[in-house]
């Protein structure tokens, strides 16, 4: 792909990610610690998907294929018991067997007229060219646009289903407590010793689209947030959050401002890029950007830690986000663990859920930000590297 190709595609996403900057200003609506730590026990971060009998919070976003045709919505596993249904901003709850069933498969929800679920419909995905909320270049279709708000407006029509599955195997591997590849990390922890973590990314990792960053219900924090309040509140460590993810930065902007993370004095870094850089298509460049990231970072300071953090994958039906080259990238990054450097593997997950669940079930824009449910799931993961399993 020739430059000026590469730096439109750039650009492009980019300019989505820097479209929510009205929406909240930086971190200015996240929650205080105090107020994330209390909220923890609702949100079972140390209860993964991939551990957990019961899934707490799966998200759908209620959809009508057809004109006058049913209103569904996707678990992401088989349930063998509904134990809550309720709008992702806790307007209503739904009663099972009045307003919502459950199909034979055990993973799709048929919603009756009489819950009146926010839904949306086909031709809702697909505004006409100049509609606001929308953005262009579906993949086939360059021309057409496709549904995009930033702020709250998507996990506004989400509902959000615990329920406990019918297997508990887990069909991938799974995030595993990296005692071997951050010990000096767990050290401090365990010893209750003061902890920085600093963080570099892209929007998401800023925290589009949290409800703790949009200003909507229920104020959940992002997820760099969520792991910092749950690590303070597992060990009893007190945990520095230092957060210089940019909305619209790629890795080359990350390599950029290291100086000035690596000011911050962290002993832990959480670095989350892939969003934005995907669709150069390029992954041997982007690793070669993170491997120059750890050598500096390690020349600095060879105690640090690091975190690799491998993106969520984004709308398959951008032409932006090339779904086919998020897992070379997340390769790439898995390349480069070894001592001191762990891998969160959001990619492969998020492949995961793309075979039950449709992208609008996750997303936070429409395009490439997780919800509330995402955010979760970015948590329990970087947490399942530093919190061992219960017994």
């Amino acid at each position: 792909m020739a430059m000026r190709q590469r730096l439109a595609v750039f650009w492009g996403v980019a300019a989505v990610a820097f479209a929510g900057a009205a929406v909240a200003d930086d971190a200015s609506t996240i929650p205080p610690r105090e107020a994330v730590i209390r909220s923890l026990p609702s949100l079972h971060l140390l209860e993964p998907w991939w551990s957990s009998p019961v899934i707490y919070g799966d998200s759908t976003l209620p959809m009508q294929a057809e004109k006058d045709g049913p209103i569904t919505g996707r678990l992401a596993f088989p349930a063998t018991e509904i134990l809550s249904i309720k709008d992702a901003n806790g307007a209503r709850t739904y009663e099972l067997g009045k307003d919502v069933t459950l199909a034979g498969d055990g993973k799709t929800l048929v919603f009756t007229s009489e819950s009146k679920v926010p839904f949306l419909t086909s031709d809702d995905l697909y505004p006409p060219a100049g509609a606001p909320n929308s953005y262009k270049h579906r993949v086939g279709h360059p021309e057409q646009n496709m549904l995009f708000w930033q702020g709250h407006w998507f996990h506004d029509r989400q509902v959000e289903i615990t329920y406990r599955r019918k297997s508990t195997g887990w069909p991938i591997e799974a995030p595993k407590f990296a005692a071997e590849a951050l010990p000096k990390t767990l050290a401090r922890l365990r010893a209750k010793e003061p902890v920085t973590i600093g963080v570099s990314g892209d929007s998401i990792t800023q925290g589009y689209n949290a409800t703790g960053f949009t200003d909507g219900e229920p104020h959940m924090a992002p997820y760099p947030d969520l792991v910092a309040a749950q690590l303070q509140a597992t060990y009893g460590s007190p945990i520095t959050l230092k957060n210089r993810a940019i909305a619209g930065w790629s890795i080359a902007h990350g390599l950029k401002d290291l100086d000035n993370l690596l000011a911050e004095k962290p002993h832990l870094i959480i670095l989350a890029y892939g969003m934005n850089d995907v669709g150069r298509r390029d992954p041997e460049w982007f690793r070669s950007q993170v491997a120059e990231f750890l050598k500096r970072a390690r020349e600095a300071d060879p105690a640090i830690e690091v975190i690799l953090v491998a993106s969520m994958t984004g709308n398959r039906e951008w032409i932006h986000v090339p779904n086919e080259m998020f897992p070379k990238y997340r390769d790439a990054l898995k390349s480069l663990t070894g001592p001191g450097v762990a891998l969160a593997d959001l990619t492969s997950l998020w492949m995961l859920l793309d075979h039950s669940k449709l992208h609008l079930d996750l997303t936070g824009n429409g395009l490439n930000h997780p919800n509330d449910c995402g955010h979760r799931l970015y948590a329990q993961a970087i947490l399942g590297l530093l919190v061992a399993p219960a017994k």
